[in-house]
């Protein structure tokens, strides 16, 4: 007689909100799998989550030197490491997080590259000329507050980087210091050739039974605006992209097709405080 295998549960710790959240995604799974054999899924090569450059009016007039790259995103995935123990010297296996992206810099509407040169170099607009962009990952249990659980930068891992380099292998993918590079030229969108930035963004450490999370894409623009708050302080507010995730796995058979969308990549404005704190990740708002 065979017997049959079975793998112990955690407890159940969903409450009302949550299952009805995931209800109503759940439905459309189909729609939003990040990963698929159809024809879309050929052309796009798996980049199926766009962060269009686009700007207003309003912010190409008030900051002459403003540029956007256009973000395309695969869902997130995972792989495992090998993770030496510096103590014992014993190999034990990690999990990474990681999200394959790509890049490339797009003309905005109405205007020229002549337009773009500031207009009084005595007043400089905040922020060095550079390509750098950063990833934060923010795990959170109830989509409605989105109250952070974990805030994570991501991480430089080499010897992840070579295993996702032979997973994805169309592009040569770069971590998040190799990939730092001057602005580049725009390219139109019909342009024979297209010069896209391939990178990846891998993260250790994320807690197994994340259910929902979002990734935050600084240094895709240099699209800012100043603000006065309450008490009369000015603070400067970036443009960031926003992508949202849900996984209704656990941590006991962890697979990357447990990674679904929650949202389509949108522009938010963040606040500018360095590395996101539990407040300024709940104060995102979305850019029109």
């Amino acid at each position: 007689m065979r017997l049959l295998k079975t793998r112990a549960k955690r407890p159940v710790r969903w409450n009302s909100v949550r299952r009805s959240f995931c209800t109503g995604l759940l439905v459309t799974g189909a729609s939003l799998a990040g990963f698929s054999n159809s024809a879309d899924a050929q052309v796009t090569l798996g980049f199926d989550r766009v962060a269009e450059a686009r700007a207003l009016n309003t912010e190409v007039v008030r900051q002459p030197d403003l540029w956007m790259m256009e973000c395309q995103i695969k869902p997130v995935r995972m792989i495992w490491v090998d993770k030496k123990d510096p103590e014992t010297g014993e190999i034990q296996k990690e999990e990474v997080w990681y999200l394959a992206w790509r890049a490339i810099r797009r003309p905005l509407s109405g205007r020229t590259e002549e337009d773009a040169d500031p207009v009084n170099d005595l007043d400089p607009l905040p922020g060095p000329r550079k390509f750098v962009p950063q990833f934060t990952l923010i795990t959170y249990d109830n989509p409605n507050s989105e109250i952070p659980t974990q805030i994570l930068p991501d991480e430089i891992i080499p010897e992840a980087l070579k295993k996702i380099q032979k997973i994805e292998r169309k592009g040569t993918y770069l971590n998040s210091v190799d990939v730092v590079q001057d602005v580049p030229d725009p390219t139109a969108a019909d342009a024979e050739t297209q010069k896209w930035i391939w990178g990846v963004a891998t993260w250790r450490g994320v807690d197994p039974d994340t259910d929902f999370f979002k990734i935050l894409i600084n240094g895709c623009t240099n699209g800012y605006e100043v603000r006065t708050a309450a008490d009369g302080s000015r603070q400067v507010w970036r443009k960031v992209v926003e992508l949202k995730f849900y996984r209704p796995g656990d941590r006991f058979d962890p697979n990357l097709k447990e990674f679904q969308y929650a949202s389509e990549a949108r522009w938010v404005m963040q606040p500018d405080s360095g590395n996101p704190t539990s407040s300024d990740v709940t104060l995102g708002q979305i850019q029109p």
